[in-house]
């Protein structure tokens, strides 16, 4: 099949898995058609589309390859902004108020954007200059059009993404990226309700986190979770310093993404834009038919004697720090 054929035959197809198969790099594709790409997480777009059965009669894998040579020919949108976080701190709530921009494109925490990323893990023959070329292709598939009207191409990573920021900024220097987090005993908290993959040991490698997975093993779960976190928001705090991006507390939410994260990003909207964004903010970022409740202080009174003094331990001397640097840095503070 030439290149051209791929194009025709993966019209309305999206990328939905990366993976191998018989030691290739391989791409998993499911139908959307002329859906939206603006779910509060990419993959509760992948798992709707899954139930047609068209997807499960039809469905295409391709070579890695294929993701470079749609990307080239087809026009796509250059990505607008980068939404990076500690988890559990408010990202998903920037997410969507981004995604009710209309004409906006918002990839949230999509499997095959960490795959690549985390390729290198999988097989060490992978090298940095093949996932930049592999992240810049998915990326010119998932910020094609798809309705005519796109003008914004959001992506936001995984929590553990961050870590690989400055391969990210390799592929895509010039695209303005922010830090979320939140005070330290909320988040772990929140985890601890229900964990995230990255907390875990086991799930994802905790030698990414910088942790010896044998020792590993043998640390409690609270500071296992805080140390993944203190390792998540150390690089983000180094990355700030280093790239210079955007910290973002959870506390300046929502009004800072219309007081500076639009700007930030270089995105102008109309007023009715402005107001759908407001309706957005006053809803449950994660299930969007419940009003909006700030839980801060509901999350602090459930916190454990062992979550404090693993906070205490590892988190709140970062997160001090992040402080320092966002109010040294931040165009607007509350």
């Amino acid at each position: 099949m030439d290149k051209l054929s791929h194009i025709v035959h993966l019209e309305g197809w999206i990328p939905i898995r990366f993976y191998w198969s018989d030691q290739q790099p391989t791409v998993d594709w499911g139908y959307l058609g002329r859906r939206r790409l603006a779910d509060s997480f990419f993959q509760q777009t992948v798992d709707e589309c899954l139930q047609l059965p068209f997807n499960w009669l039809f469905r295409h894998q391709t070579p890695i390859k294929i993701l470079s040579e749609i990307s080239l020919a087809k026009p796509s949108l250059k990505p607008t902004g980068f939404i990076f976080h500690e988890s559990r701190c408010g990202s998903t709530l920037v997410a969507r108020m981004l995604a009710a921009l209309s004409g906006s494109i918002m990839i949230s925490e999509a499997p095959p954007v960490d795959s690549i990323l985390r390729a290198n893990l999988r097989s060490p023959e992978v090298s940095d200059d093949l996932r930049i070329s592999w992240l810049r292709s998915i990326a010119g598939v998932f910020g094609q059009p798809r309705l005519g009207n796109e003008k914004f191409f959001f992506i936001k990573f995984d929590a553990w993404n961050v870590l690989d920021l400055p391969l990210i900024k390799k592929a895509f220097p010039d695209v303005p990226w922010i830090f979320i987090y939140r005070d330290p005993i909320e988040v772990l908290v929140s985890q601890f309700g229900h964990r995230g993959a990255h907390m875990i040991p086991g799930v994802i490698d905790p030698g990414l986190f910088g942790l010896d997975p044998n020792s590993a093993l043998n640390l409690s779960p609270e500071d296992y979770c805080a140390r993944v976190l203190a390792s998540i928001c150390g690089a983000g705090l180094q990355r700030q310093r280093d790239y210079g991006g955007v910290l973002v507390n959870y506390k300046q939410l929502p009004e800072v993404v219309l007081s500076s994260l639009l700007k930030v990003f270089g995105v102008e909207c109309n007023q009715a834009e402005l107001e759908e964004i407001k309706v957005v903010a006053t809803h449950n970022a994660k299930n969007p038919t419940a009003v909006f409740e700030d839980d801060s202080r509901q999350k602090r009174e459930k916190a454990t004697i062992k979550l404090r003094a693993a906070a205490d331990k590892w988190l709140y001397p970062i997160y001090e720090e992040l402080e320092a640097a966002r109010k040294a840095h931040a165009i607007a503070n509350n």
